[in-house]
């Protein structure tokens, strides 16, 4: 069987995010099958479908037409209405693997955050957030794509059980990151 991933990425800027709709990464919450509320399609052999993304906003504080601060807010996100499964051949196997692909995401929103911690605030610093954002967006896209060639969907049990300690080390490795916005 083959499991796949559809990567949505969401460019917030400045709108809130409250949306009750999406779920947020958090440490010691994992999905659930009832989580994934789209409806199923007949693509073959695809059990599962995770959808989830980086969402991101920022504001920019100005004096005298000179940048002088800038906050930041990033968020890993999975989107129940855009995942789905076929219930008769989901098994807590399958889980784990689409709860690796959101916590792929999730390392990838912990990299966005050290590199914004290391900008500089210039009259350019839109356009850096911005590159940064693309840039760890395409790095997570080929990320998720690797992932799920090497375990193969998750067919791959060695591979996945792999999979899963490097993401966990990656993850505890970047833990500064987890928690934080950047003023």
């Amino acid at each position: 069987m083959i499991y796949h991933l559809i990567v949505v990425f969401t460019l917030i800027l400045n709108v809130p995010s409250n949306n009750k709709d999406v779920l947020e990464w958090q440490e010691n919450v994992q999905l659930k099958w009832s989580d994934f509320k789209g409806q199923p399609k007949d693509l073959g052999d695809i059990v599962a479908i995770t959808s989830s993304g980086i969402s991101f906003r920022f504001s920019i504080k100005e004096q005298n037409n000179m940048v002088t601060a800038f906050d930041t807010q990033v968020q890993a996100h999975f989107y129940p209405k855009y995942s789905w499964v076929h219930k008769k051949k989901a098994s807590d196997h399958i889980l784990s693997h689409e709860q690796l692909h959101f916590d792929i995401t999730e390392l990838h929103v912990r990299k966005f955050k050290k590199e914004i911690t290391q900008l500089k605030i210039s009259k350019d610093i839109k356009q850096d957030l911005n590159k940064t954002y693309e840039r760890i967006n395409k790095d997570m896209a080929t990320m998720q794509k690797t992932y799920d060639a090497e375990t193969n969907y998750s067919r791959n049990v060695l591979a996945q059980s792999t999979w899963k300690r490097k993401i966990e080390d990656a993850l505890q490795l970047y833990n500064e990151y987890k928690n934080i916005n950047q003023q």
